[in-house]
């Protein structure tokens, strides 16, 4: 039972979008019955409406379900990045005030970004997205940085 839990959760937006297109059909049936002006019984109309109703609501449900499941899963793996990357942390601050070996970690960092590894990062990033969204710039202590935005879109 779990296991099938398990698989309704990780596909609730497929089952959810298939169970939605379904009862929007039925309730296109409803309205095209309800303007054919057919001479069927108002029951037989109530219980198509009520089946589309229903259909929708099921869809909307499975919908949610499956999106609810998709942030988990994004969440979690952002949690696992964050608490991989943290491991050092503690050594760089202490409360809310960079300790002296941060700021000496900060420099470092700040001395190994040269321009080729800034042009590399841009380079890459025009090539995720097709077109350049930012621009190199040299900082004041000789590092090269990239400046997002500006007169590129984003």
């Amino acid at each position: 039972m779990d296991k099938l839990w398990h698989q309704i959760k990780t596909r609730g937006e497929d089952i959810g979008i298939a169970f939605f297109i379904l009862g929007f059909s039925t309730m296109i049936l409803f309205a095209g019955l309800i303007f054919a002006h057919i001479s069927i019984e108002a029951s037989l109309l109530d219980r198509v409406l009520f089946i589309g109703l229903a259909l929708i609501s099921v869809g909307l449900g499975f919908t949610s379900v499956g999106i609810s499941t998709n942030s988990d899963k994004r969440q979690a793996e952002l949690l696992a990045r964050l608490d991989k990357n943290i491991g050092e942390l503690p050594l760089l601050f202490k409360g809310d005030v960079l300790t002296p070996s941060g700021h000496k970690a900060v420099k470092e960092l700040r001395g190994k970004q040269s321009k080729e590894v800034a042009q590399k990062r841009l380079d890459e990033d025009t090539r995720k997205v097709g077109y350049v969204r930012g621009e190199l710039f040299q900082n004041e202590d000789g590092s090269w940085s990239i400046h997002w935005g500006g007169k590129y879109p984003l």
